[in-house]
């Protein structure tokens, strides 16, 4: 119980640094924007793929990935296997902003990559794609 209050207590000392104005008001930290799209965008996208499919998705993500990463907006752009389940993935993308994020959509590799992935996840999944915005500096 107390190291959770102690990890309480760090963040709140991190959040205090940031300021939800972008003028510079004495903050140590640099502020972050209280407008979504000048933070950082992250989505998690979970997939269940075929098994049939599972070798298809994952090379037609990486020849995706090559060319994504070379984005100027591109932060962090990769996917992750279940270990308990092989045919589960967790895309993770980290963008500059919203703005990075809608330039990628409609970029050619990224609608080959889709064009070769139709059909190959498993109908009925549930789980939820999350959009998160984050204030970069508070982390530095």
């Amino acid at each position: 119980m107390k190291n959770v209050w102690i990890l309480m207590a760090c963040c709140l000392f991190i959040l205090s640094g940031c300021c939800n104005s972008t003028e510079k008001t004495g903050c140590e930290i640099p502020c972050c924007s209280s407008e979504k799209e000048d933070m950082q965008y992250v989505m998690n996208i979970p997939r269940k793929i075929k098994p049939e499919h599972v070798a298809a998705f994952k090379e037609s993500f990486e020849k995706c990935k090559v060319e994504t990463l070379k984005e100027p907006g591109c932060l962090d752009y990769g996917m992750y296997q279940s270990y308990t389940d092989s045919t589960e993935f967790m895309i993770v993308e980290t963008w500059k902003n919203k703005a990075a994020h809608l330039e990628h959509m409609e970029t050619p590799y990224l609608k080959v990559h889709i064009e070769e992935i139709q059909g190959v996840g498993e109908p009925g999944y549930s789980k939820k794609m999350a959009e998160i915005y984050v204030c970069p500096h508070v982390n530095n």
